[in-house]
């Protein structure tokens, strides 16, 4: 797909931008374009992807302007939240326009009776947890991204947060509506604003959901809430080996147990969270990389919250846990709430490396030790230092969203083709045991072989889908299913 091919279309598709949103809101210099060239996810610095312009859409009338305008010049379009993607799916890699949502950022309703939340997309998840914790609830989405990431991105990429999932599902489990403006400017809901009702016509809540952009912008959520519990407990428990503590959380659900949180992780990152921060209580040569922990949470009224927490510590010990030292649950707190996206900026400092994802995927819960133990065998092959491997369970079937980060410096080109060879095998591996790519993270620019291989007989026609809604081709091309 070409852009913007010669100097004066260039000046009047800007001059067009400049009408719609305003001049303070519209942008084609080097200097603020060069903030849209990539995400958190890893990047050559042989390969640059710059936007022709950059909008910063105010309303939903504003959305659709910019949007026709896009669609009669056949000039590609990218929306964008935080840019906090690990994948490239915010990467404006055939240039064009990029929607950058985050002055859409108005909470417009709640409604405390039937538990809903409406917000602009540009809002952030951090913002809207504060806003509405004053009012006794919460959002059942926590990402360590919380800090920038926005609602709107938040249902384009299956977002997985490190608290709540295990109760309450995935982010997009928590919409009950968007509105979207399609690839024509025309704006749709997606179905009843106060509440998730797919029988009465096509889900189209869900198609509009973890399209990574594909098919539409994402203007407005509407959100379940939760009243925030009288009660919340965290405890971390030491396992002598990963198989032992994923046979303890089989265990755990099989007994009819659900607590909030199941958070678990190798030796590794277990290490990291605790050896700097908490001197002498976790030490390398307490910690072999294939031990494991497991961070619970569980809440509700405290004489329940507490007393599930027994029964679950009880299932813990059976298979060889105990409790951690002193001060890790606190520590681990800290590290979560403080540091946005790269919770550890001491240790990448000393490895003058960056942290980058390397592995998101989700697997069956008696799966996980396998890819645990598959990565460290490729890490060992690779020579690679990283930060280590964790797992968030999930609802319903506990499943887990496994997540491992490694150390790679984007300066070295080297170093980018080894990490690239070690995620393709990982990814590969996990899809050979029936594991998903995607799931955890969306699919974006960088795992499109993988998904497309996952949708087997439906990609083609998922790919007739895309074309009917976006005949020209202009919604974030080249991302989730291809389609160039």
């Amino acid at each position: 797909m070409s852009t913007v091919s010669t100097p004066g279309q260039s000046a009047d598709v800007f001059g067009d931008l400049v009408q719609i949103v305003g001049a303070e809101n519209a942008t084609r210099e080097q200097c603020d374009l060069v903030c849209y060239e990539k995400d958190f996810s890893i990047s050559s610095p042989s390969s640059r992807f710059l936007p022709d312009f950059v909008v910063q859409p105010e309303t939903t009338e504003h959305v659709s302007a910019v949007v026709r305008l896009a669609n009669r010049q056949r000039m590609p379009l990218v929306p964008r939240g935080g840019g906090t993607g690990m994948w490239g799916g915010a990467v404006p890699t055939h240039g064009g326009i990029v929607l950058d949502m985050r002055k859409m950022d108005r909470i417009l309703d709640v409604d405390e009776e039937k538990r809903l939340v409406t917000v602009q997309a540009g809002v952030l998840v951090r913002g809207l947890a504060a806003y509405l914790e004053k009012r006794g609830f919460f959002v059942a989405d926590k990402p360590e991204s919380w800090f920038s990431a926005t609602i709107g991105a938040r249902t384009q990429a299956t977002g997985i947060g490190y608290l709540y999932n295990l109760r309450y599902g995935t982010s997009v489990g928590q919409v009950l509506c968007l509105e979207v403006v399609l690839p024509t400017g025309e704006v749709i809901r997606t179905g009843p604003p106060k509440i998730y009702d797919p029988a009465s016509g096509y889900d189209l809540t869900r198609l509009f959901s973890c399209a990574e952009g594909t098919l539409g912008v994402v203007t407005e959520v509407t959100l379940r809430i939760y009243k925030l519990p009288e009660h919340r407990v965290f405890r971390i428990v030491e396992f002598p080996s990963y198989q032992d503590m994923v046979g303890a959380v089989v265990a755990i659900r099989d007994s009819g147990l659900v607590p909030e949180t199941i958070e678990t992780m190798d030796g590794i990152s277990y290490r990291l969270y605790f050896q700097g921060a908490n001197a002498g209580k976790v030490s390398a040569q307490q910690v072999p990389r294939t031990m494991g922990a497991m961070v619970i949470g569980c809440a509700g009224v405290k004489k329940i919250a507490e007393t599930q927490m027994d029964f679950t510590q009880d299932i813990c010990a059976r298979f060889g846990g105990k409790p951690a030292p002193d001060g890790c649950v606190e520590t681990w707190t800290a590290f979560r709430e403080t540091y946005p996206i790269n919770p550890f900026p001491l240790y990448a400092a000393l490895m003058k490396k960056p942290i980058k994802y390397v592995l998101d995927a989700t697997v069956h819960l008696e799966s996980t030790p396998d890819v645990v133990r598959a990565y460290h065998a490729l890490l060992d092959k690779y020579g690679v230092e990283s930060h280590g491997i964790v797992s968030v369970h999930c609802a319903p079937d506990f499943h887990a969203a496994v997540y491992a980060q490694a150390y790679v410096d984007e300066r070295n080109e080297k170093d980018i083709e080894t990490i690239r060879q070690m995620q393709d095998e990982i990814h590969n591996y996990v899809t050979s045991i029936g594991g998903g790519i995607g799931g955890a993270g969306g699919i974006g620019l960088m795992r499109m072989e993988y998904g497309k291989g996952q949708c087997a007989s439906a990609l083609a026609f998922m790919k007739r889908l895309k074309q009917i809604l976006d005949p020209n081709n202009i919604m974030n091309p080249g991302k989730k299913l291809g389609g160039d």
